[in-house]
């Protein structure tokens, strides 16, 4: 079901919004929800968070098919935060998700994941803690 609903597209599957003030409890939410033993949290750069998470073993063995992926490093969904400064010194929240497959030969394939009822919890949540959310 996961890959049927899945789409390999350039642009991330994402949600949006603007806060007043530094989202601090969405951020520090964002990494303590990252623990299971099935996820790894990462940061890549100051503004980003990322929760890469193994899927479920039929999913995975039909991702690496259907994509040339490779069983060495196996495909996983990733849920990223970014939280940028804007200039009119307001806070945007962007959280996306996507399918990483790496590949034996060749970059990784990053395929959208999209999941309405995903997307309108987290909307909410946005919406919960402050924010104001942009419709792009």
């Amino acid at each position: 079901m996961i890959v049927a609903s899945c789409t390999q597209d350039v642009a991330r599957y994402h949600t949006a919004a603007v806060f007043p003030e530094r989202p601090v409890a969405l951020i520090e939410g964002f990494e303590s929800a990252c623990s299971d033993q099935t996820e790894t949290f990462r940061r890549p750069d100051a503004e980003t968070a990322q929760c890469w998470v193994y899927l479920p073993p039929d999913v995975t063995a039909a991702l690496i098919l259907v994509h040339d992926g490779t069983h060495e490093d196996l495909p996983q969904l990733v849920l990223q935060l970014r939280v940028m400064r804007q200039t009119d010194q307001r806070y945007r929240a962007d959280i996306e998700n996507y399918i990483n497959i790496p590949r034996p030969n060749g970059p990784d394939v990053q395929i959208v994941y999209k999941d309405e009822a995903t997307q309108r919890s987290i909307s909410r949540m946005l919406d919960e803690l402050g924010g104001e959310p942009i419709r792009e």
